[in-house]
């Protein structure tokens, strides 16, 4: 029986452990908060993704990219599941990164939804689980 896949999130050169995080927030129970679907479709370019899977000429600087993009399984992703947020610091203040989420945040694109609900980790739960 093969070894189930890991699931991380990749910006740059950083890699999120994603299942470490689920861990967490089941360790850490925390109330859920709305995040902006616009916010995020900006940020990550999800308006370009193309459902066919055909157009793989572009590619952002970081999110997904049509390599790693299922319009099909994204129309399927439950939105009542919460994302998934990592908090980094930076000089002007905390910066926040989907690390989990993007077919959902997709998917609520498509059908016009403001908000999804969200687990938005800790700066030191984001250390933790972000591997060097």
């Amino acid at each position: 029986m093969p070894a189930p896949t890991r699931q991380v999130f990749t910006y740059g050169a950083w890699v999120f452990d994603v299942d470490h995080a689920m861990r967490l927030l089941g360790e850490h129970p925390r109330a859920i908060e709305q995040t902006s679907v616009a916010d995020w479709v900006a940020a990550y370019h999800l308006s370009l993704l193309r459902p066919d899977g055909e157009d793989r000429s572009w590619y952002p600087i970081f999110g997904p990219d049509q390599s790693h993009f299922s319009a099909e399984h994204a129309m399927h992703a439950d939105l009542d599941r919460p994302v998934i947020i990592a908090l980094l610091e930076s000089d002007s203040g905390p910066a926040r990164l989907l690390i989990d989420g993007v077919h959902r945040m997709y998917r609520a694109m498509v059908e016009g939804r403001p908000t999804l609900p969200a687990y938005v980790l800790t700066i030191a739960e984001t250390a933790a689980i972000r591997e060097y």
